[in-house]
C-alpha cells in the first residue's frame, strides 16, 4: 500500500508490534525490596505490618476492626507521630437506605519543619483500614495501610519535610466511605493542601493513578517523578468520573480538596474474597504503593501546597516516563494540528495526489471497521456467555484463563482491519493515509472539545502523521506512536471493565489500529480469513477451558433466613443457578422470589427453598421509656426504642413502617429514611415522631457474615472447586434473623 513498495513492509510492522509488546511488558510493578536504606521504602518491612493487619476479616464495628485500629495507632505512636483516634457517629443516605455507624478514624500527624510554607495546610495521605466481611483485606486496603506505616517510618527516620504530613487511616470505607465523611465533617478541608488516596481492586498489578481533583498540574508533575514507574493517564480519569464508582477520595474531592487517587487493579478474582490474603498479594504492588508514597511525600512535602497551575493532560510512556502538559496547550496544539492537516490535504488535492471522494470513502471505511470490530466482539462474547453460563458466577464474568479471550478479541479487531485493508486497495495510497488521518482529526476535535484530558489519544498520532501527506513512506509513524501509547490502555480497559465489556476496549484498540491500514497487506483475503480462524480458535479454547477446579473455584452463595415474625425459614441464593453445593438445599429447580420490599439488601430476584427452623438468636427492639397507648388527642406521638443486635451480627437492618411516620433520629442526627443499616453490635437508641394515634411498627433483621455452624451442618461442606462469593458481586454467605415489633 505504501508508495514505492511492492511487497508487505514486514519490517515496519515487526517494529510497530515490538514497540506495542514492549509497552505491554513494561506495564508491571517494580521488583519488591526486602530491605532498603532507612529513608527509602522496602516492601519487606511493610509486609510485617501486613501480617498483623490481614489475619482475618475486620469490617467496621467488629472486634478485629478494633484490633487492627489499635495496632495502627500503637505503631504510629512508636514511630513518633502525634496520634488521635477520632470516633464519630455517621449518618449517610445510600441508595434508598440510611447507613448509621460509629467510625473510628486513626489520625497520625508528623509535624513539618516549616508548615508556614503552605500556610499551615497539610499533606494528607489516606487509606482505609476496614475490610469487607468476606476477606482479610490484604490488598484492599491492607497493602496501602502497611505502606503508609512504612512511609511514616521513612519520613520520621529521615530529615523530614517542611509541611505537616497527616496519615489518615479511615474506618468504614467499605460500608460507604463513612470514615472519610466523618473526617470531613469534623475538620473540613481548609487545612488540607493535597489528598493522596490509596486503594486496590485486586491483588496485583502496577499502581495506577486513575483520578485527580481540580487544578491538578503540580500534583501530576510530582507524581511523574515520585517512583520508578509513574503509571497514569488523563483518559482514565475521564472514564472513571462517569462511572458509579467511589472511594474515600471522592468524599474529599466533593468537599473541594485537590489531590490524587491511586490503586492497583489486576487479579479481580481475589477482590473482596477469602483469597485477598497475604499469600496472593503481589509484593511488587506493595513496593509500588510504597515507593510512590515516599516519592510524593518528598516531592510535595517541601512545596507550597496552595499553589496551583491549572489542569494537565498526561500519559505515561512504557510505564517509565510521564508526559504532561497544560490543558490550554493541549487545546492550542489540537487546533494547530487540525489546521495544518487541512492545509496539507488542500495542497495534496491541488497537486492531484488525493481526490476528496477517495479521502471521504476511506474515512468511512475506517469508521465502519471500528464499528464492525466492536459489534463482532460484543456478539462473540454474548455467544460465549450463552455457551458457558457458569461464567456468570464470577465477578465481572471474568474467566480465570482470560488470556485466551484477550488474544482472541484483539485478533478479531485485527481481522476486521485486514479485511478493511483489502477493500481500501481500490483507492490511492495517499488517499488511504489521508482518510485515516481525517478520522483521527475528527476524533481529536470532538474529544478536545468534550473531554480535553483524553485528547492525547489522537493528538500525537495525528501530529506525527502529517509528514505522511508528503510521502506515504512515512505512513508508519502514526501507528508507531500509537503502539507506544495505546496497548497498555486497551489492556487496562479490559481489566477494569471485564470481558463482558471487552468490546469497548476492542473499539478503542481499533481506533488506533486503523492507522495501520496503509501498511497492511491488501492483495488478498486470506490474511483476514487466517487471522479470523486463529481468533475463533483462541476464543473456542478459552470457552472450552472455562470450567471450575479446586485451583479455579466457582464462587457460590447461600443465605439462611429465619423470620420470627412469620415463623418461616428459607434458604436463599442470588447465584445464576444452583450448583453442586447449593442444590443440596435449594433443589434443582428452586422458586424465584423478590424480597426488595422487606430486604433492600436483595435488589435482584433470589432462588428460594424452605429451610428447617434453626434456633438462631434474634435482635430486639424495646421501648426505652414507658409508652402510653396511642392517642388521637396529642399533637404527635414520640417513641424512643433501643435496637440490640445479637453478638454475631455484622450489620442490622431496621425498617420502620411508613404509615404515620413523620421522621426519625439517632440522638441529634436526623435519619432521612425509614430503612436503616446499623453496623456493629453496639445497641442504638432511635427516636421516631408519628402522627397521633399511630402504632410504631419496626422490623429488625440481623445480618451475620458467613453461614453459622448450625446452617453449615445442614448443607454440609463446600465441595472442591467452589468458594464463597465475593462481597460486592452479589449477596454472600450469611444468616439473616428477622423479628418484628409493635411499640
Amino acid at each position: 500500500m505504501i508508495e514505492g513498495a511492492r511487497r508487505l513492509p514486514v519490517l515496519l510492522l515487526v517494529v510497530i508490534a515490538a514497540v506495542g509488546a514492549l509497552a505491554v511488558l513494561a506495564f508491571r510493578p517494580p521488583a519488591p525490596a526486602a530491605d532498603a536504606p532507612p529513608a527509602e521504602f522496602a516492601a519487606g518491612r511493610a509486609e510485617r505490618h501486613l501480617e498483623a493487619i490481614a489475619q482475618r476479616p475486620h469490617p467496621i464495628g467488629s472486634a478485629d476492626n478494633a484490633r487492627v485500629r489499635d495496632y495502627i495507632a500503637d505503631t504510629a505512636r512508636d514511630l513518633g507521630a502525634e496520634v488521635a483516634v477520632e470516633s464519630d457517629d455517621v449518618v449517610l443516605p445510600w441508595r434508598g437506605v440510611v447507613r448509621l455507624a460509629t467510625a473510628h478514624n486513626v489520625v497520625a500527624r508528623v509535624p513539618g519543619t516549616d508548615p508556614s510554607v503552605s500556610g499551615g495546610r497539610a499533606l494528607l495521605l489516606v487509606a482505609h483500614y476496614d475490610s469487607v466481611p468476606t476477606g482479610p483485606g490484604a490488598a484492599d486496603d491492607g497493602a496501602a495501610v502497611a505502606a503508609m506505616l512504612e512511609t511514616m517510618r521513612a519520613l520520621t527516620d529521615g530529615d523530614g519535610v517542611r509541611n505537616d504530613v497527616v496519615f489518615l487511616f479511615t474506618d468504614g470505607e467499605e460500608a460507604g466511605t463513612l470514615g472519610a465523611h466523618a473526617y470531613v465533617r469534623r475538620h473540613g478541608v481548609d487545612g488540607v493542601g493535597a489528598v493522596l488516596n490509596w486503594e486496590a481492586r485486586g491483588s496485583g498489578g502496577p499502581v495506577w493513578m486513575f483520578q485527580t481533583g481540580a487544578d491538578n498540574a503540580p500534583f501530576v508533575s510530582a507524581f511523574g517523578g515520585a517512583s520508578s514507574r509513574p503509571v497514569a493517564n488523563s483518559f482514565a480519569y475521564e472514564v472513571y468520573r462517569r462511572m458509579p464508582n467511589y472511594s474515600d477520595f471522592t468524599v474529599f474531592q466533593e468537599a473541594g480538596a485537590r489531590g490524587l487517587d491511586s490503586a492497583f487493579i489486576e487479579h479481580v478474582r481475589d477482590y473482596h474474597s477469602p483469597f485477598d490474603d497475604l499469600a496472593r498479594l503481589d509484593r511488587g504492588s506493595l513496593q509500588h504503593h510504597g515507593e510512590t508514597m515516599v516519592g510524593l511525600v518528598r516531592a510535595l512535602g517541601d512545596v507550597d501546597l496552595r499553589a496551583g497551575d491549572g489542569d494537565a493532560v498526561y500519559f505515561d510512556l512504557f510505564s517509565r516516563v510521564l508526559v504532561h502538559y497544560p490543558t490550554w496547550l493541549a487545546v492550542a496544539l489540537a487546533a494547530v494540528t487540525v489546521v495544518a492537516l487541512a492545509a496539507l490535504l488542500a495542497r495534496a488535492a491541488r497537486r492531484g495526489r488525493v481526490r476528496w471522494r477517495g479521502v471521504v470513502a476511506v474515512a468511512g471505511l475506517a469508521v465502519g471497521a471500528v464499528v464492525v470490530a466492536g459489534a463482532v466482539s460484543f456478539a462473540v462474547w454474548a455467544l460465549v456467555a450463552a455457551v458457558r453460563p457458569g461464567l456468570g458466577f464470577l465477578a465481572l464474568s471474568e474467566p480465570y484463563e482470560r488470556g485466551w479471550f484477550v488474544a482472541g478479541f484483539l485478533l478479531v479487531g485485527l481481522a476486521v482491519l485486514l479485511a478493511a485493508a483489502r477493500v481500501a486497495r481500490r483507492w490511492r495510497p495517499a488517499e488511504v493515509v489521508a482518510g485515516v488521518l481525517v478520522v483521527t482529526a475528527v476524533l481529536l476535535v470532538a474529544v478536545t472539545a468534550a473531554v480535553p484530558g483524553a485528547g492525547f489519544l489522537f493528538q500525537w498520532t495525528l501530529l506525527l502523521g502529517l509528514p505522511a501527506l508528503w510521502t506515504t513512506r512515512l505512513a508508519f509513524l502514526p501507528p508507531l506512536v500509537a503502539a507506544a501509547i495505546h496497548p497498555p490502555l486497551v489492556g487496562t480497559m479490559m481489566v477494569a471493565l471485564g470481558m463482558p465489556l471487552s468490546a469497548v476496549a476492542v473499539v478503542f484498540g481499533a481506533l488506533a489500529g486503523v492507522l495501520l491500514l496503509p501498511l497492511l497487506p491488501s492483495g488478498a483475503w486470506w490474511p483476514a480469513l487466517g487471522v479470523t480462524a486463529v481468533a475463533v480458535a483462541l476464543i473456542a479454547v478459552g470457552a472450552a477451558r472455562a470450567g471450575f477446579t479446586p485451583d479455579e473455584p466457582r464462587p457460590d452463595s447461600l443465605i439462611y433466613l429465619r423470620d420470627t415474625a412469620t415463623g418461616r425459614a428459607s434458604w436463599l441464593s442470588a447465584d445464576p443457578s444452583p450448583d453442586e453445593w447449593t442444590s443440596r438445599v435449594l433443589g434443582p429447580n428452586p422458586e424465584r422470589v423478590t424480597l426488595t420490599g422487606e430486604y433492600p439488601a436483595f435488589p435482584e430476584p433470589l432462588m428460594r427453598a424452605d429451610a428447617p427452623d434453626l434456633d438462631l438468636p434474634a435482635p430486639t427492639a424495646t421501648a426505652v421509656t414507658p409508652t402510653a397507648p396511642p392517642s388521637t388527642d396529642a399533637p404527635a406521638r414520640t417513641v424512643t426504642f433501643r435496637v440490640t443486635p445479637t453478638a454475631r451480627s455484622w450489620r442490622t437492618q431496621v425498617t420502620v413502617a411508613e404509615p404515620g411516620l413523620r421522621g426519625c433520629r439517632s440522638g441529634a442526627l436526623a435519619l432521612p429514611g425509614r430503612v436503616l443499616k446499623l453496623y456493629g453490635t453496639t445497641p442504638r437508641e432511635i427516636t421516631c415522631d408519628l402522627d397521633p394515634g399511630t402504632t410504631l411498627e419496626v422490623a429488625v433483621a440481623d445480618h451475620w457474615a458467613g453461614l453459622p455452624a448450625e446452617a453449615s451442618a445442614v448443607v454440609g461442606p463446600r465441595p472442591p472447586g467452589t468458594m464463597p462469593v465475593q462481597s460486592g458481586n452479589r449477596p454472600f454467605d450469611a444468616a439473616i434473623v428477622r423479628a418484628a415489633f409493635r411499640l
